[in-house]
């Protein structure tokens, strides 16, 4: 054992780097088999996350994809505003558990600005880490990471400016405070500012007051979510988005594309295989002249096969370990059941390194 030992300490000292792309290229390798139902679980997991947060959304007269992509995602231009007498109307509902009213349309620093009430935070699962959430119209919260990398912290003084961009024309009047620090669950919470409604009215000057952007609902039933379509086929002003509709449409949509990414995944992980057979074949021949030497000194094949082939298996392996634990990583939204895949490329490994051995 200690002659090969000393033999891979040559080899890691003359080519160690192939060893290490080699492990990476396993890593690639093993996980690209498992891409596409990587993505598909990620995908519907985004899209149940969502759905999970609210039973309808009520926006003003428009697209129902715009009024959930831009309620909480703020991926899109809120379609209008509602007035109070619409916020009231369904806060009153009696199909209606409860509620959460969300104002945009300004930015500070080029991100959002979201007023809305305390329930905002419950449902978003947003966690307070320092400070208090927004009490006053001049009150402000922000993540704790987006205001590192922002430079600010509680005390801190802001000014909006209008619409989504930070050139906009800033409220200088109305001042904003940051009096806490959260973590936000939700990429699009971690990426945006809170405050409460009654800082849009401050901000201009009193206008709309009374109106929001949207308002969430939470239902009593989930079989009202049959009945409420209806009702809102007879409010004029008024859009009902409902988002566990709107994600199944859009599953709808993305199937076609999944099933051609699951083709894919068959076929690109092989090409990659069989450039790994490529390259394992291409080292395996440059140990050729040592497997020779060694057999001159009447070792038996064994000890040939682990002197000239043995760390290459050893950084397959690792590779394959390495793919285990980031396939681990990933399941809080992709559960892997069938893990033979991660070790094909370790089987190819040890037969084209036996090949190799059989041939010189």
């Amino acid at each position: 054992m200690r002659k090969i030992i000393v033999f891979w300490r040559g080899q890691l000292r003359s080519k160690g780097i192939q060893y290490v792309l080699l492990a990476l290229l396993t890593v690639l390798v093993s996980t690209g088999f498992y891409a596409a139902k990587i993505t598909e679980s990620y995908i519907f997991k985004k899209w149940t996350e969502s759905a999970q947060y609210t039973d309808v959304i009520v926006g003003y007269k428009g697209s129902p994809l715009q009024i959930v992509a831009s309620t909480l995602f703020r991926l899109e231009n809120p379609t209008g505003n509602i007035d109070s007498t619409t916020v009231a109307f369904w806060q009153k509902h009696p199909l209606v558990a409860s509620s959460c009213p969300v104002s945009m349309g300004d930015n500070i620093s080029g991100y959002p600005l979201i007023g809305t009430s305390a329930a905002y935070f419950d449902w978003m699962n947003i966690e307070l880490v320092e400070g208090r959430l927004p009490e006053s119209d001049e009150d402000v919260v922000v993540s704790a990471e987006l205001a590192k990398e922002l430079g600010l912290k509680i005390g801190s003084h802001l000014h909006s400016s209008h619409g989504s961009e930070s050139n906009g024309e800033s409220h200088d009047h109305h001042h904003l405070n940051i009096v806490g620090l959260i973590k936000a669950e939700r990429t699009a919470d971690g990426k945006a500012f809170f405050s409460t409604t009654g800082a849009y009215y401050g901000m201009h000057e009193g206008k709309g007051q009374g109106e929001v952007t949207a308002l969430m609902l939470r239902l009593k039933s989930k079989s009202a979510l049959v009945m409420l379509p209806r009702l809102f086929e007879k409010r004029t002003d008024e859009q009902g988005a409902f988002p566990v509709f709107i994600f199944a449409q859009l599953q709808k949509q993305w199937t076609p594309a999944l099933e051609k990414m699951k083709q894919y995944s068959i076929a690109i992980p092989l090409v990659l295989l069989l450039m790994f057979a490529f390259i394992l074949s291409y080292l395996g021949g440059t140990e050729r002249p040592a497997r020779s030497f060694l057999r001159l000194q009447k070792h038996s094949s064994n000890t040939v096969f682990l002197m000239t082939q043995g760390l290459s298996v050893l950084a397959v392996l690792i590779g394959a370990l390495l793919s285990l634990l980031l396939l681990g990583l990933l399941q809080g939204f992709y559960v892997h059941n069938e893990l033979g895949l991660v070790f094909v490329p370790l089987l190819l490994t040890v037969l084209v390194g036996i090949i190799q051995s059989m041939r010189s």
